[in-house]
């Protein structure tokens, strides 16, 4: 597992938080970067020397990059990874708080944000050309002013920067709407639907109303222009629905680019509730495949996340991605001898062998 806060240790006194770039001595041009602090690669990264001074890396666990971007806090004696050019995701934790209460939610809430949109906008003059960065919660458009300004500024400065947002899509108005439409070309908000029936969405989030918001916010995204990604995460409390989600979405929301139907992580509430969400589809995979049969059907964009290939039947293994992000992504021991993990989504880190699927493994070994 991949740390995305490292420890370290400074030699001098942060007056100011910066962002800096992990970049090779030997081919740095110091008139390619301006108004920003260049760190220099020595042996194996695990020492870093800045315009400040020595920054000791004191996790052994600790490995860096060339080209790596880093932020380094003022009041703090840590280093916070903002873009890793190997990484299969980069994702920044924006906030811990929200205004659901998702069953299982695999972060559950907590009153703590992460935001500093100044250092955020050095960092982001420093990412390699055509970088992808996800921004995510908690609930990142708690903070949407803020987070509208980013990325508005990122679209002017950094047009060639694409970010992919997860959100639960309750706090957009008409007030937003030029400033999605600004942004419309560079951002895919990952919005979730869990079901058709709005009580049935609204049981699952803990929060009435949530459903009849969504499609308010539905309208304005269409407006604006905006790329969405429809997220439903399969549970027991929606598996037997979801070829009925799969026709509302047809009817109402064909204009989506992406239908993600996922698979939970064994982490926060899905831990706490696992044994009364958890749908195992190694053991029963005919309501997924009524549903996707009838999407491709119907030209909606379809795609599995999180689904090891070893659990869906053959025939639909093309649309399952390789998305657990490398930093939180394992493999098992039965997977010991497969030739396709490098196109695998794998396991989460905290999976457990004996609650988990009941058929995994047995056609690649």
């Amino acid at each position: 597992m991949i740390r995305l806060t490292i420890d370290a240790k400074y030699s001098f006194e942060i007056k100011k938080s910066f962002a800096a770039k992990i970049v090779d001595i030997k081919n740095y041009n110091s008139k390619e970067i301006s108004n920003v602090s260049i760190i220099k690669n020595e042996k194996k990264l695990k020492k870093l020397i800045s315009y400040f001074g020595e920054i000791v890396i004191t996790d052994e666990s600790a490995d860096f990059e060339i080209d790596e971007v880093l932020l380094f806090y003022k009041d703090a004696k840590k280093i916070r990874r903002f873009f890793r050019p190997r990484a299969n995701a980069n994702a920044i934790l924006l906030t811990e708080q929200c205004d659901q209460r998702c069953i299982m939610c695999s972060q559950p809430p907590k009153n703590k944000r992460y935001d500093d949109f100044p250092l955020f906008n050095e960092a982001i003059l420093l990412c390699p050309k055509n970088a992808v960065l996800t921004i995510t919660g908690g609930e990142p458009t708690l903070l949407i002013e803020d987070l509208l300004n980013f990325l508005i500024f990122a679209n002017e400065k950094r047009p060639d920067i694409f970010f992919h947002i997860l959100s639960n899509g309750q706090h957009f108005t008409k007030e937003h709407l030029n400033q999605l439409s600004i942004i419309s070309e560079s951002v895919l908000w990952g919005i979730p639907l869990y079901s058709h029936d709005s009580k049935e969405h609204d049981n699952i989030v803990s929060k009435d109303g949530a459903y009849e918001r969504l499609f308010i916010s539905f309208d304005l995204l269409l407006q604006a222009g905006s790329r969405v990604e429809l997220r439903t995460v399969l549970m027991r409390q929606n598996i037997k629905s979801l070829v009925n989600l799969a026709e509302l979405i047809n009817h109402q929301l064909p204009w989506i680019e992406i239908w993600a139907l996922m698979q939970m992580e064994y982490i926060g509430y899905a831990k706490m509730n696992w044994h009364k969400i958890f749908y195992d589809n190694s053991e029963d995979f005919s309501f997924l495949q009524n549903s996707i049969i009838y999407s491709l059907s119907n030209r909606i964009n379809l795609y599995l996340y999180n689904f090891p290939l070893c659990t869906v039947p053959k025939k639909f293994r093309s649309i399952a991605k390789p998305s657990i992000s490398d930093w939180k992504k394992k493999f098992i021991d039965k997977c010991e001898g497969c030739k396709k993990t490098n196109i695998c989504a794998g396991f989460f880190e905290w999976h457990k062998n004996e609650i988990g699927y009941k058929n995994i493994g047995k056609e690649y070994l």
